[in-house]
């Protein structure tokens, strides 16, 4: 079996952007959680003070599996790397 290329999958132009891609992808999220963090913090010690409305609801489900969706990709990656090695020992 021989490792799929990066390139042919559309996840990036060259195989070798793959850990720029990733290096910036880290950094995004990484800033984005510091800024929303305290955000979440402040909704969640208000959450027994008022009501949201159901868009407000609904629109917070909808953040929840697309955080949730991207976590679990995120896992996949990170999970496939050690069979990535191995494949690439194995050329």
């Amino acid at each position: 079996m021989s490792k799929e290329r990066a390139s042919n999958v559309g996840f990036c132009v060259v195989d070798s952007n793959a850990d720029v891609i990733a290096d910036n992808l880290v950094h995004r999220i990484h800033e984005s959680a510091v800024e929303m963090e305290s955000q979440v913090n402040r909704l969640y010690r208000g959450r027994n003070a008022y009501d949201l409305t159901e868009g407000a609801k609904s629109d917070l489900e909808k953040a929840i599996e697309r955080l949730n969706y991207m976590a679990k990709t995120l896992r996949e990656v990170s999970g496939t790397q050690s069979r990535v090695v191995y494949l690439q020992a194995a050329e």
